[in-house]
Formats: C-alpha cells, structure tokens, sequence
C-alpha cells in the first residue's frame, strides 16, 4: 500500500505530462494490497483495516513531506479563486441534475452488485459490504457529476462504469 502511494504522489508531482504509469501502478499496488489482506482477513476486517491503514498511511505521506516556510511579507490580502465560468440554463441543469441523481445511481447499484456478485468471500460479507457501498458510491459519483464542468465526460464515465459492473454482475450468469 505504501508503494502505491508513493507512486500516486509521484504521479501528482511529476512534470512530464505522461504520468500514467505512475498512477495505474499506485492504484494498481492499492488494489493488491486490499486482496492480500482479504487472503488473511475476513470482508468487514479488510475494508475497515484497509481503509484505516489507508488513511494513516496517507497521513503520514503528507506528515513527511510538510514544508515549513517563513513568515513572508504579504502584498495583499489573498483572494480565493473564482470557480470556472459555466453556461448555466434549465436544459443544462436538467442534463446534469439526471447524470447526478440517475446515472449516478445506476452505476452505484451496479458496483455494489457486481461485488456482491463476484467477489471471492462469503456471501453475507458480499451482500452487506455491496450494500453499504451503494450510498456511499452514489453521494461520490453525485458530487463528482455536479462538480464536473463537462457533460460529455461525465456521461460517457458513468455510461461505462454502469455497463461494466452490470456485465460483471449478469453476463456470467447468462452465458451459463
């Protein structure tokens, strides 16, 4: 887990615009971290544990690198930035109010589904852990969508995040 985050961060401050390799494989070595820790540990423990040790472990990767500057004379009071410039009218709002609530919804069943579905553990552990993923997936892909200046984008993520967790979920079960 921590080579992962060592590789996301090198990704967020590495100059070359390239820096995929540096984020898959972060998120790639947290994903493994959380199947080795399902191989020792039973479904509620790795999510707990794992998103404990996740958070600390982030903590401490920014713990370590704080940089303590001097008091520096100030020019003027500092001014928060002005979000971006958005065309805003009632088919827009419509548009984006339905990615958020709908297909945000969609896709956050289908996620929790398809882990209830295919993940390798016990079924009481797959149903809840899927079940309590749903809202929680949902509020995210909600703030994301509203807060997310293109609408294509938007749709086209959540068009796919839906369709793949649904063919995880169903497609197996069909072609037998």
């Amino acid at each position: 887990m921590s080579i992962g985050l060592a590789l996301l961060r090198a990704s967020w401050l590495s100059r070359r615009k390239p820096h995929l390799p540096f984020l898959i494989g972060g998120w790639l070595f947290i994903v493994v971290s959380f199947f080795i820790l399902g191989r020792e540990l039973s479904g509620e423990f790795v999510v707990a544990y794992g998103l404990l040790a996740l958070a600390v472990l982030a903590y401490a990767a920014v713990a370590l690198t704080v940089e303590v500057r001097g008091k520096r004379a100030s020019v003027g009071v500092s001014v928060a930035l002005e979000p971006e410039v958005r065309r805003t009218d009632w088919k827009r709002a419509t548009a984006k109010s339905m990615l958020a609530i709908v297909l945000a919804g969609i896709a956050a069943i289908g996620i929790g589904v398809a882990f209830a579905v295919a993940m390798p553990m016990e079924v009481q552990d797959r149903i809840v852990i899927g079940g309590v993923l749903v809202p929680a997936l949902w509020g995210g892909g909600m703030a994301w969508t509203l807060a997310d200046a293109k609408l294509l984008r938007a749709t086209i993520i959540l068009l796919s995040v839906s369709a793949v967790s649904y063919a995880v979920a169903f497609l197996p079960k069909i072609l037998m």
